[in-house]
């Protein structure tokens, strides 16, 4: 009997000495604050400090990066939609703008300003598109807590803090880049990261209005709209009630049709074929990180509507399947439709992939289910590595061909999709672990 007292009393004790551990290494909301503060400040004055002190390195090398910037996000483009503006003449008439007529309001005002003003609120931009990711770790993982079934029975619960997923947005050299040459892609970031952040928070009306002006934006952001309505149907998660759903595709609609509307009021129909159908029908084949340049250079143009409408029905078709498989959790699944997107759009650069691997943080639980973290890694990794050098000895020194850059986008992009097969699978494992912990011990196999 005096040696099973004194176990219990053992384990008492080291129960109580994990308690206290566990208490020492939390860290208080004031202190976390604190450190999400000093890496917003951070991130943002490292920024203006290249931009101001190192303008003419930035014009000479980083400007014209094709893996930086594309014909629908280049700042170089929209000042010329500006200039055009300025003269009274439609900036939609020149086949040079491609951008949403938004970017072209918000920015008329800055066009007579010194560089300092726009230099700033592109460098705000990227600091609000942290804080809105720290925002939804922070709201994710609340929202865990409040959950019974929010891990699986006897595992170590495992979370990015806030201020940490804000510093792997702001000092993400795919992000620093982006957000150097002023790509315009940082105000589809904004969007969609709204969109996330009020959809988690329960802002519907917000969400979708997010999810409408990141459509018009950028066009692919549109699939979202999948996960969002989902996000409104549901009762944590649990009830899914379908005229919710429906609900909130129809004020989705609203939205974007008000905003075209106003558009053609603006700038006339040409708006719509300048933007919206530039990016459906791959006109400008200019090289980038994408799929497309490549492919439809080499297609005869009698296959080349098809092909067209079967590479963007690729991208678009993964909506309304991802959303349904991850409806419990339309949140992963607008991680997985970002993904999606930054993969498989007809002009991506390296700043969508950026917003993709900063949306990773929210699901830190799934790091230890992901199986083929280092093939993914390697891929990405020589893919962001080979593209300069492929670039530089083709088109500078004429020694290298298309091939050469294509083959270093092909990498990139598998590197892409690899994540992403790795990362839904790693759900599907996690949610069977949650529901059948008596599996966990069991390997899978699918006959």
């Amino acid at each position: 009997m005096s040696k099973n007292r004194a176990g219990v009393a053992l384990v008492d004790a080291l129960r109580k000495g994990r308690s206290k551990d566990t208490t020492k290494q939390t860290i208080s909301p004031a202190v976390e604050h604190k450190r999400l503060v000093i890496a917003l400040l951070t991130g943002g004055l490292l920024r203006l400090f290249v931009l101001v002190l190192f303008p003419k390195l930035i014009h000479e090398y980083l400007s014209g990066r094709v893996e930086l910037s594309t014909p629908v996000t280049s700042y170089k483009r929209l000042q010329e939609g500006l200039y055009l503006s300025s003269l009274g003449i439609s900036p939609y008439d020149g086949g040079v703008f491609h951008q949403s007529p938004l970017l072209l309001l918000a920015f008329k005002p800055l066009y007579y300003l010194p560089a300092v003003f726009t230099n700033t609120v592109f460098v705000a931009a990227d600091v609000l598109v942290a804080w809105l990711l720290a925002r939804i770790v922070d709201m994710r993982e609340r929202q865990l807590q409040q959950t019974r079934h929010a891990g699986v029975p006897g595992e170590t619960h495992f979370t990015c803090r806030p201020s940490v997923a804000a510093m792997l947005y702001l000092f993400n050299p795919l992000a620093i880049g982006t957000s150097l040459v002023q790509s315009t892609i940082v105000f589809s970031h904004i969007a969609i990261a709204s969109a996330l952040y009020f959809g988690i928070q329960g802002m519907i009306d917000w969400a979708v209005l997010s999810t409408a002006i990141a459509a018009h934006l950028s066009l692919y952001p549109a699939m979202l709209i999948a996960p969002i309505s989902l996000i409104a149907a549901s009762n944590n998660g649990v009830v899914l009630n379908r005229s919710r759903v429906l609900l909130a595709v129809l004020k989705f609609a609203i939205a974007v049709g008000l905003l075209h509307l106003v558009f053609v009021a603006l700038f006339g129909a040409e708006y719509f074929t300048a933007t919206v159908d530039f990016t459906l029908r791959v006109v400008d084949l200019q090289p980038n990180m994408g799929l497309f340049w490549y492919f439809f250079i080499e297609i005869f143009d009698e296959f080349r509507s098809f092909f067209i409408v079967v590479f963007q029905l690729t991208a678009l078709a993964f909506a309304v399947p991802v959303s349904w498989r991850f409806r419990h959790d339309p949140l992963f699944a607008s991680v997985m439709l970002v993904g999606i997107i930054s993969a498989l759009k007809s002009y991506p650069a390296w700043g969508d992939l950026a917003l993709f691997l900063s949306l990773l943080p929210v699901y830190a639980d799934l790091l230890k289910y992901l199986q083929y973290t280092f093939m993914s890694a390697n891929l990405l990794l020589y893919g962001i590595g080979l593209a300069p050098v492929f670039w530089y000895l083709w088109i500078d020194q004429g020694s290298g061909n298309a091939n050469f850059f294509y083959a270093a986008t092909l990498v990139y992009e598998f590197g892409q999709i690899s994540l992403l097969f790795d990362l839904g699978s790693a759900m599907l494992r996690r949610e069977l672990d949650i529901h059948q912990p008596e599996t966990r011990t069991r390997t899978v196999v699918q006959e």
